[in-house]
């Protein structure tokens, strides 16, 4: 597999050169483009002749230069200040992206390059494949930048973490930028499994230093179902329900893990233990009692016919 990967790579090397007509900045970024996306980084726009390109001969920066300052000037002749994110949610990202005037797409990249890249990753992961190429060419750029920033990130709360595990504040920290990271899309399969356990890992030491906030407690649990790890979940709703008795969440862990595991005695248990407790149901939680209540009583109902 790795040896495949590495001839793709050297092919395409070679016929991005004589694409990118020897520019090496352009056949720099077109090879991290089909590297980090195998075969699919072929099919996208930034990969066409320049000749296709709408103002061929420009460079990304530039241009982004010359876009900042044809929206200055846009500033300047109207007289009004403008709110970037009032801009944002007048017209919304995914729209302008769809719509036929380029400068309006054009311009909504650079809004969002200009925002938190990270906060608009499902949008960016789309301008990506965008027919237009320069708003192809900025996703691409943007997805880049984040998966930077994200590495860095989680190379300097590693070490800062392993160094001392006592650091509650770096820990929630590394939760964080590992949560970030799982959720950017950048992973595969086999490294997303790595990082939930790593994941796993350092969210049980926020619960052994007594961190009390419950979503620790309810992020482990999710993440230990989706590995499949259900002792390990079901201890954690243990220490959960320890932790907060009169919250209704850990019950409703409960239920999942049993309907998960297909545990009907224990979802029944777990059932009657929370509708005799003294606990506040919320909608959600009165919902949740009310739904699994009537499908055992069908259940039975069906057993007697």
């Amino acid at each position: 597999m790795m040896y495949g990967y590495v001839i793709y790579l050297i092919l395409s090397a070679i016929i991005l050169f004589f694409i990118s007509q020897r520019n090496v900045k352009e056949w720099i970024l077109k090879f991290i483009v089909v590297s980090f996306l195998p075969v699919i980084g072929w099919l996208l726009p930034i990969q066409w002749p320049k000749r296709a390109i709408v103002n061929k001969g420009e460079e990304l920066d530039s241009y982004i230069n010359q876009m900042n300052e044809d929206i200055a000037l846009e500033i300047l002749s109207s007289q009004e200040k403008i709110d970037k994110e009032k801009e944002l949610n007048i017209v919304p990202i995914e729209d302008a992206l769809v719509i036929s005037n380029y400068t309006a797409r054009r311009k909504a990249m650079i809004n969002v390059l200009k925002e938190d890249p990270l906060e608009y990753m499902e949008v960016i992961k789309t301008a990506v494949l965008n027919e237009d190429p320069e708003t192809s060419h900025y996703a691409v750029t943007a997805v880049m930048e984040v998966k930077r920033k994200l590495s860095i990130a989680i190379m300097e709360l590693s070490d800062a973490y392993h160094s001392n595990k006592q650091d509650v504040a770096n820990a929630i920290s590394y939760t964080n930028a590992i949560k970030s990271y799982m959720n950017s899309g950048f992973l595969d399969e086999q490294t997303l499994k790595k990082y939930k356990y790593l994941y796993i890992e350092v969210l049980e030491q926020l619960i052994l230093h007594n961190v009390s906030e419950e979503h620790i407690y309810k992020e482990k649990f999710r993440a230990e179902v989706e590995m499949k790890e259900y002792l390990a979940a079901e201890t954690t709703c243990k220490q959960y329900q320890k932790k907060f008795p009169a919250s209704e969440e850990p019950y409703i862990c409960f239920i999942e893990l049993f309907y998960t595991t297909k545990s009907s005695i224990k979802l029944q248990e777990t059932l009657n233990r929370l509708k005799n407790s003294t606990i506040q149901f919320s909608n959600r939680g009165l919902t949740i009692v009310r739904y699994w209540s009537e499908g055992f009583e069908h259940e039975a109902n069906r057993e007697l016919l």
